[in-house]
């Protein structure tokens, strides 16, 4: 119990906002998220070209500015920027491929970004993942550095606009310390024993530190810490990982799903003999040309006991030979998006049912996968693509929050996902397995749902089968334990012929702030290619939907509205609103699960569509409303996000972000920003 007991300790405090111990902020000694630490671990040695250097010979000591330039990743800024370029030609969505033939580039990433001096990488995240230890390459795990892209450009001649934008790369370290057996220097002074054991003693001591920012980081990056130069240094970099919405559509562009939106994951490997990183292929991203090719090699590969343990446990390694060097996600819709299931059809459901029938008839247990069903969704959730679409955040599960300095109105609060934060009571496990000298129990559940062994951990939090959680509604034997907690019932946003019997955990009633009002499923005419079919507004007739699937709150609700996309009329500009979304009019009377927030209004997007500054366009276009609070133990429903609370306004609660689409966020958003500008000069 000593984990969880630990972990609700700090879960109690993380809810208490800005008033908080600083120690809670550490997120138990697995993560360093809170944005003053951060900001100031980037001035103490970890911004990326600082970590960089001595491995590429980089002289700029602390400033990012062009990084891209620089030969190390040339080769990551060349596929980017092919990539954009083949984007949308290259969807396998008809509807999106067909904007190729458009001459109109405001939707997609702006790849001058990319070359531009004044682009940096800010620091968002430190993430300790020695929970990856039985990957085989790296005894004691990796640890993992996030870095935000942002930009700030000269429009107009004393007009500066400066966003992040919706790209993450991670610079991923072998976390077992090379330092420990070389030669001890005045950078590089020695580990302590370089033992996996050590590292994890670092961590957990990290998660007892009750230190302001500035010397919580200073401490981290001291001989005791587990940021230390000898602990963290260029000798262990492994690779980049690269998360970027490549392809963002409107409501009013795509209008069954309400918006549209394509992010572009890849990697590049660190290659010591050129000093550069290069593109490589994904882990356990299946290459459906590949495998469609024969299909019968990778089920030989695949349906063996061997690999059916490892899945089942959440290890599996696919082998490099069934893997793809690129791939593309799509939102919202989640999981229930067949381009999210890149191992749709791949298989032979018979000779799934068959492999898992006779692995248990040879004496072997399976602790997750129970059924053809529950196999499917493993592979799918172990990809890139299906991963980052298991209830993420606008196509991530680690954005960062943002720092006091950025407006509310463009500021996330909760900088991980549902699937981020609930999986923290397993990785601290793990961690403290590693320090006590044992040998680590590396499974895992699925993605969609933690492990049921740590649901004590979670206890009092919206995790595991709270509001907005992913559950089930049927009798698979994969999935029949995924219910909703007292007071909620399992409603069916997105209905899929890929997952059937999937929904989200909404109140029973269907009256809370934030509840769901819209009810459909998304029909598939080919793999990648979907529709969003609803009864309301004005669908029922053309994908011939139960009108009973529409569940609207059951009474006239006074004071309340309800945001929906607005598909029947898009001259309004309205929509957004993936399933649809409660509110309260006005923040007068709040209900304890709502907060006080903004939301657009009417000339929102016609004001960044004209190129102004977004600081103008959220203060002159958007409104108060009542919305859904949240914070790190309380996330938003899938498809949303937590964004920073206002102090300005009275009725808004302390330590309380508010969930809106993401897309409403400028950063979160490639369209709307600057197109052209004048190039900023190297100092």
């Amino acid at each position: 119990m000593r984990t969880i007991g630990r972990f609700l300790f700090l879960l109690v405090l993380a809810g208490f906002g800005a008033g908080a111990a600083p120690a809670a902020t550490l997120d138990s000694s697995v993560a360093v998220t809170d944005p003053a630490t951060l900001q100031a671990l980037e001035r103490g040695g970890l911004s990326i070209s600082r970590l960089l250097g001595p491995a590429i010979g980089l002289t700029r000591d602390v400033d990012n500015r062009g990084l891209f330039s620089v030969r190390a990743l040339t080769p990551v800024r060349n596929a980017v920027k092919q990539e954009i370029a083949d984007e949308p030609a290259a969807s396998p969505d008809p509807y999106v491929a067909g904007l190729a033939k458009s001459k109109d580039t405001s939707q997609k990433f702006n790849p001058k970004y990319i070359d531009d001096n004044g682009s940096t990488l800010d620091l968002t995240g430190v993430v300790n993942r020695m929970d990856r230890g039985y990957l085989g390459h790296t005894e004691c795990g990796e640890i993992r550095l996030i870095y935000r892209f942002h930009y700030s450009v000269e429009e107009k001649p004393g007009e500066r606009v400066s966003s992040r934008l919706p790209l993450t790369m991670s610079l991923v370290f072998n976390a077992k310390p090379t330092a420990a057996t070389g030669r001890a220097s005045k950078d590089r002074p020695r580990a302590a024993d370089g033992s996996c054991a050590d590292v994890a003693r670092r961590w957990l001591a990290a998660g007892g530190k009750d230190l302001a920012p500035e010397q919580l980081a200073a401490w981290l990056r001291s001989d005791e810490g587990p940021l230390s130069g000898a602990m963290l240094n260029s000798s262990q970099i492994m690779r980049v990982e690269l998360n970027m919405q490549v392809l963002r559509l409107s409501a009013s562009t795509r209008r069954d799903f309400g918006g549209h939106a394509e992010y572009l994951l890849k990697i590049f490997k660190w290659d010591p003999a050129t000093a550069t990183f290069q593109e490589s292929r994904m882990e356990n991203q299946i290459d459906r040309k590949t495998v469609l090719a024969d299909r019968q090699a990778f089920a030989k590969w695949l349906l063996t006991d061997r690999n059916i343990y490892d899945l089942d446990r959440g290890r599996l390694i696919v082998d490099d030979k069934f893997l793809a060097t690129s791939a593309v996600s799509v939102a919202p819709g989640g999981m229930a998006r067949s381009q999210n299931n890149i191992a749709y059809g791949l298989l032979d459901d018979a000779a799934v049912d068959k492999a898992l029938k006779d692995y248990v008839a040879r004496g072997n247990a399976l602790r997750s996968i129970k059924s053809v069903a529950g196999f499917n969704l493993r592979l799918n959730e172990m990809s890139c693509t299906g991963c980052h679409q298991t209830h993420g955040i606008a196509g991530f599960h680690y954005t960062g929050a943002d720092p006091a300095s950025e407006p509310r109105r463009n500021a996330v609060f909760v900088p991980g996902s549902a699937v981020f934060f609930a999986d923290l009571p397993r990785r601290l496990a793990i961690v403290e397995q590693f320090a006590a000298g044992e040998h680590p129990d590396f499974s895992k559940g699925f993605a969609a749902r933690p492990d049921a062994k740590f649901a004590d951990a979670l206890k009092g939090t919206d995790l595991y089968n709270g509001w907005g959680s992913i559950c089930y509604r049927g009798t698979d034997e994969s999935f029949k334990d995924w219910t909703c907690g007292e007071g909620l019932r399992c409603a069916g946003v997105h209905e899929s012929a890929i997952h059937p019997g999937f929904g989200t955990c909404v109140s029973e009633a269907g009256t809370a702030v934030g509840d769901p009002v819209e009810f459909g499923e998304i029909r598939m005419s080919k793999w990648g290619s979907d529709q969003y079919c609803r009864l309301s507004p004005a669908t029922a007739k053309a994908c011939a939907i139960d009108p009973a699937r529409d569940k609207k709150p059951p009474i006239k609700l006074a004071g309340y509205g309800a945001a929906r996309q607005r598909y029947d009329n898009p001259e309004q500009k309205t929509g957004g609103f993936p399933g649809g979304m409660l509110r309260k009019a006005s923040c007068d009377k709040l209900p304890d699960e709502a907060s006080c927030g903004r939301l657009a209004k009417t000339g929102f997007n016609d004001c960044i569509g004209s190129g102004k500054d977004h600081k103008y366009c959220t203060r002159e276009f958007t409104k108060t409303a009542g919305l859904r609070a949240c914070d790190k133990t309380h996330p938003c429903r899938e498809d949303y996000i937590c964004t920073a609370g206002y102090e300005d306004l009275a009725e808004a609660k302390p330590g309380k972000g508010t969930c809106i689409p993401p897309y409403f966020i400028f950063q979160f958003r490639v369209d709307g920003h600057p197109r052209s500008w004048v190039q900023d000069t190297e100092e």
